[in-house]
């Protein structure tokens, strides 16, 4: 286990699996001891990479057991959430966020004062690109809205500048800047998503917070 650096490891009697190795504090392979896996250890093979990672924030664990028809079938560690497929997953949750957003701006600010807000004030670096594929689509005839052109953080910050969480029920958009580290930590494929400073409950507090950021916008 040292030499593989597994915490865990499953022991296979040839035609099951009812018992593993793990050590007692994660990455210190000092202390080991022999578990019989229970009902708290397993999860169906085929849960949804949301529900496994509420699992890891709720409960003191770092890995789960998944099995199929009462046999283990695979295992999933805290480790695993750093793999391509989670950050998929992310990925089309934080963009499902920044469409459904942009969408309610549109609806609240026009498109000038979006212009404004954008290249109006001292020039930035980050809005040359910016500027120059908007200038060349609309040399080119596309009518694109504006606000598809912006980033979260700007969409986060036009609501913050116009007070758009102020009426009933918005109030979870104030919350919303937290997750700008989480929409880089995902665009960079190197970046690992969980590491000790940002650990499985802050990544389904961050999670939460995106899914009552699109409850809000599906009522209004």
């Amino acid at each position: 286990m040292r030499e593989k650096r597994f915490d865990v490891l499953p022991i296979d009697n040839g035609s099951e699996v009812r018992k593993y190795f793990c050590t007692h504090k994660w990455n210190d392979y000092s202390n080991i001891s022999e578990n019989l896996i229970t009902h708290r250890d397993v999860i169906p093979f085929h849960t949804h990479i949301r529900d496994v990672i509420k699992g890891f924030a709720s409960e003191p664990r770092d890995f789960y057991f998944l099995h199929n028809e009462r046999r283990i079938v695979g295992l999933i560690s805290v480790a695993n959430l750093n793999c391509r497929q989670v950050k998929v997953y992310l990925f089309s949750l934080l963009s499902e966020l920044e469409i459904r957003l942009g969408n309610f701006i549109a609806t609240h600010v026009s498109e000038d004062e979006l212009f404004k807000m954008t290249f109006g004030e001292k020039e930035k670096i980050k809005y040359e690109g910016v500027k120059k594929r908007y200038q060349e689509d609309k040399m080119k005839g596309d009518d694109v809205p504006f606000v598809e052109y912006l980033y979260l953080s700007d969409l986060i910050n036009i609501i913050a500048k116009k007070k758009l969480y102020e009426p009933p029920g918005y109030a979870g958009f104030a919350k919303l800047g937290s997750l700008n580290e989480l929409r880089h930590a995902v665009a960079h494929p190197a970046r690992s998503i969980i590491t000790d400073k940002h650990p499985v409950k802050k990544l389904w507090e961050r999670i939460d917070r995106v899914e009552e950021a699109l409850f809000i916008l599906g009522r209004f």
